[in-house]
């Protein structure tokens, strides 16, 4: 456990100078969060980089490229110029902000025993021990990228054509160890998970209360920490649910910190799992419909493509061909079109926290119309990845039935945590009593 725990706080220190390059502004909870999923960033980018340049990996040179890239990272923050301060935290007034402490002793709490229940013995799921993991493992032993392997065909049940990060930093950990340990390599998912809570407790805290800035916080906790230990599901929601929030933060305050911020953990996302890629047309659309007169912040997200270009480049170089598109998929989704009826209620059977989505629903209606059109940037992001899921499950060459049982219980919840952020902050600005947040001027409605 000393060395996984090395290795993520490793992974936070050399994210620190990467997040501070990008916001000089980044605090507490944000820059906690931001610096460990840069630091994911930065592990995989050098790894990858490694690998291309056949340098094997050890301690040694895995610690001093990183080192190397934290002080490049750390010239840039003295050169960067300040900028304006983003709005600060809103006002705390009544009897309820005494209470904001309890809400993150919960929040603590669950953090606690879901890493209890997660540790508790080596990493039992399928996905892991096929996928993520044997990935890490294999390329540990090769000292690098075991490019042979992702081009055999006995290994395609591997699914060679998924992005590396998470493999990555899982030999990572096993390098820092000098061995492979599967009995920790559940640590790295749940600090996914623990980054994503501080920043949606810090970028709520700059429009609410603290004590339902912790109220949201807690909330989000059932969602980051994802119940499928090992798989990529955990980094996928915390990377895109954070580059959605930042976006829409750029979107609604004019905050180029935002856009930057969500540009790099967009491409992050597409680094993590192929719906990540989904997730850049999803944004791209939804900001295009958010507002389409300033069609030229699309432009802002360049980094959101330019990040994982190598790995796609790589793909196509050692033709690691995605499962989902192997044949006729239009063909294979117009067939299903007659089975329109079985796949959506396969869809809702298999649907994970219904109450949830219920509650979400109603949320959505009792929104005032002019907040549900400031916030329609998330709103549409989502119902758009939501069809992107869709699409891939008429188009899929395996048994549909079985693909939905399978695995919308997890792709579903990528959906669940931008969504809740929204309807919950925005119904507690709408029935909030009395004007508590020190800049609520600065929320334009959104024509």
């Amino acid at each position: 456990m000393a060395f996984a725990a090395v290795a993520i706080l490793t992974t936070l220190v050399i994210g620190i100078p990467m997040t501070l390059a990008v916001d000089r502004d980044a605090r507490s909870g944000a820059l906690i969060g931001l610096s460990y999923l840069y630091g994911c960033g930065a592990v995989w980018a050098v790894l990858f980089t490694l690998s291309l340049l056949h340098v094997r990996w050890t301690a040694m040179t895995t610690t001093v490229t990183l080192v190397a890239f934290s002080a490049v990272m750390w010239i840039v923050v003295l050169l960067r110029r300040a900028e304006a301060a983003p709005p600060g935290a809103a006002v705390d007034r009544g009897p309820l902000a005494m209470l904001a402490p309890i809400a993150d002793l919960a929040t603590v709490y669950a953090v606690v025993t879901f890493a209890m229940y997660a540790t508790i013995t080596r990493v039992w799921e399928w996905d892991f021990w096929a996928i993520w993991g044997l990935k890490g493992r294999v390329f540990l032993e090769a000292g690098g990228i075991d490019w042979r392997f992702l081009q055999s065909p006995f290994n395609d049940f591997a699914h060679p054509d998924y992005p590396l990060l998470l493999p990555l930093n899982y030999a990572y950990v096993a390098v820092t160890n000098g061995q492979w340990d599967d009995r920790w390599m559940a640590l790295p998912g749940i600090v996914f998970g623990v980054a994503l809570i501080l920043i949606v407790r810090s970028l709520a805290a700059r429009e609410l209360p603290r004590f339902l800035a912790a109220l949201l916080a807690f909330a989000t906790a059932g969602v980051a920490l994802s119940q499928y230990v090992g798989l990529a599901d955990a980094p996928l929601i915390a990377y895109g649910t954070a580059a959605i929030l930042f976006i829409r933060r750029g979107i609604l305050f004019d905050e180029a910190s935002g856009f930057r911020h969500g540009a790099i953990l967009l491409g992050l996302a597409a680094g993590t799992k192929n719906e990540g890629l989904a997730l850049i047309a999803s944004v791209v659309i939804a900001m295009l419909i958010a507002r389409a007169s300033k069609w030229r912040d699309v432009l802002r997200l360049w980094p959101a493509v330019v990040i994982p270009l190598p790995w796609i480049v790589a793909r196509f170089a050692f033709h690691l061909q995605t499962d989902i598109a192997r044949g006729s998929f239009i063909s294979r989704a117009i067939e299903r079109i007659g089975d329109s009826g079985v796949i959506v209620a396969s869809l809702l059977r298999w649907l994970p926290d219904p109450w949830l989505w219920l509650l979400m629903l109603v949320g959505m209606v009792m929104i005032p119309r002019t907040t549900r059109t400031a916030e329609r940037f998330i709103l549409a992001a989502v119902a758009i990845q939501a069809v992107w899921y869709l699409a891939a499950y008429f188009g899929t060459p395996l048994d549909v039935i079985w693909h939905i049982e399978t695995s919308w219980p997890r792709v579903a919840r990528h959906l669940e945590a931008p969504l809740l952020f929204v309807v919950m902050l925005t119904l507690a600005q709408a029935f909030e009593r009395g004007e508590t947040l020190a800049h609520a001027e600065a929320r334009p409605e959104l024509s």
